[in-house]
């Protein structure tokens, strides 16, 4: 099992849910991969429970066989960083599940046991102006802004965001640190400096080339949660950056250099440590399609729905002075115009539905009729 296999189901169930309104799928009776079956809901207290039946030494999820980055190998009883900030995004995606169902005394417990990770993440994995990447089950720190190479690595920095873990003056910090050391015109590279003689036994990556895949290339699926982490921030300006950075259709006059159809992602572009610079790999074999678009229409266009509405967050460029946006939420049409005069990245001034302004830039389900017209002054 890889570390972070389950932890993708709350996410996923929950954005589900959050665009169909359909609170019923909890109760939906699945099968197990081998035997058995249960509620949605229960699967995922069952993905809960093994993640906490799988600690490290120091009490974050256990590495297993790898997380996310097939070359990173902490050990089985290593801990990874992003898979303990995907863990503790999780609880409260299932907290909010458990608020549905009235699930009082698993509410408590969540609460108990989520205050417990976030305590150890912040002590064991800050480190003065980043998240470390995790450690080995021999106990070395993987990361740390000391060591000689890899000592800042891009997805610890945006899921801090995600999660809701990070403070503002950590997240800040977490991304200025991405923005002035990762991010490359072609995007953010994976993390920096590339291995070359500095590498852990584990650290499989240094078999590529410095700039090459998984040591310090542009890996476009991570984009995505970059985006939506700058975005989250209100910074829109950057968000945007990197959505246009990394954009397929944006590098039509640099084919010569990237190499891949004008029409998809690649799984890969080379970074800034290669000699082939910008070059994109492994076109189609990437999850980067769904990321990206959650990035953008979430994070940049401000589209968040929830278990009872939506929020318009927009996170986007100073120059946007005015877009819209046209939307069917759950069988209701939403025409939506966004109108920035004071030339800001993200906020609220007023927002009004349907000739009635609103107090704030939530609107609950029950407030839309079939057809809706929107504005939101930044």
């Amino acid at each position: 099992y890889r570390a972070d296999d389950a932890l993708w189901l709350f996410p996923t169930v929950y954005k589900y849910i959050a665009e169909t309104g359909n609170k019923e799928f909890l109760d939906e009776i699945i099968p197990y991969a081998n035997k058995e079956e249960d509620s949605v809901y229960n699967h995922l207290k069952r993905a809960i429970n093994f993640s906490f039946e799988h600690l490290g030494p120091h009490g974050l999820p256990a590495g297993l066989y790898a997380d996310w980055n097939d070359c990173l190998r902490l050990g089985a009883n290593g801990e990874s960083s992003f898979v303990a900030l995907q863990f503790y995004y999780a609880m409260t995606i299932l907290k909010t599940f458990a608020e549905y169902k009235k699930d009082d005394d698993y509410i408590a417990y969540l609460n108990e046991k989520q205050a417990e990770i976030e305590k150890k993440i912040q002590e064991l994995c800050w480190d003065n102006d980043r998240f470390i990447r995790g450690y080995t089950e021999s106990g070395e720190r993987i990361g740390a802004a000391a060591d000689p190479e890899a000592n800042l690595w891009l997805n610890p920095q945006s899921w801090a965001v995600i999660s809701g873990l990070a403070k503002k003056e950590q997240a800040d910090a977490a991304l200025n640190n991405v923005y002035k050391r990762l991010n490359t015109e072609y995007g953010a590279i994976l993390m920096d400096p590339p291995y070359h003689a500095h590498a852990f036994d584990g650290a499989l990556a240094v078999i590529y080339n410095q700039g090459t895949k998984e040591n310090a290339g542009i890996f476009s699926q991570s984009q995505g949660w970059l985006i939506l982490a700058e975005a989250l921030c209100g910074h829109g300006e950057r968000a945007f950056t990197y959505f246009i950075e990394n954009a397929p259709a944006a590098q039509n006059d640099k084919a010569e250099i990237r190499q891949l159809e004008p029409y998809c992602y690649g799984q890969f572009t080379e970074g800034k440590a290669s000699q082939h610079f910008g070059r994109s790999h492994v076109h189609w074999l990437t999850g980067t399609a769904s990321t990206i678009m959650v990035g953008c229409v979430e994070g940049i266009l401000g589209l968040r729905p929830d278990m009872n509405g939506i929020e318009l967050s927009p996170s986007i460029p100073k120059n946007w002075g005015k877009f819209e946006i046209t939307k069917n939420f759950r069988n209701k049409k939403l025409h939506i115009v966004i109108e920035n005069p004071d030339q800001k990245e993200s906020g609220f001034q007023r927002l009004i539905l349907n000739n009635k302004e609103l107090e704030t830039n939530y609107i609950d389900f029950s407030l839309l009729q079939d057809e809706n017209e929107i504005l939101l002054v930044l």
